[in-house]
């Protein structure tokens, strides 16, 4: 016998602002971004967000993944994940080096954001010749950070 569960207009109003709550202060410009996961052995995704705050800057958060695999849903700035890359620049990247630029601890934070920012739509990084869990500056790197900044520009 299945049983009916009576949700009222107060439940389903808490259940929109619960799921929509890391929004506030954010004015989004990326609600679905998409980025293949490094391993090889997957075809699977993350997905990502790129929004601008009510200070005017730049923020990426993983909003989502295929497949498993925890990680924080926190915002992160941009401008801090360019800093920290601004002085990788002719060095091999591992992705545990993004981790500098998370609050919470996942184990995959690192990892998924090096893939999204591997992602053809963000293209920051691209895979060492070494492994392809390492990285470096994609070669057009500095246009890419260019038109990933002018991004905070467009208004909403």
């Amino acid at each position: 016998m299945k049983k009916s569960v009576k949700i009222d207009k107060n439940t389903t109003n808490n259940m929109l602002i619960e799921n929509r709550k890391h929004l506030i202060g954010y004015n989004l410009i990326v609600e679905h971004g998409k980025a293949l996961k490094l391993s090889p052995k997957t075809q699977n995704h993350v997905f990502y967000q790129l929004a601008v705050n009510e200070g005017g800057s730049l923020h990426i958060r993983l909003s989502g993944n295929e497949g498993g695999g925890l990680h924080s849903k926190e915002w992160v700035s941009v401008q801090a994940v360019l800093d920290l890359l601004d002085s990788m620049a002719g060095l091999t990247i591992k992705s545990t080096i993004l981790k500098a630029v998370f609050k919470g601890g996942s184990a995959n934070n690192a990892a998924f954001l090096a893939a999204v920012l591997r992602s053809a739509e963000i293209g920051l990084l691209s895979q060492s010749e070494k492994s392809v869990f390492i990285h470096q500056l994609s070669t057009d790197y500095d246009e890419r950070k260019a038109a990933l900044v002018k991004l905070a520009d467009i208004p909403s």
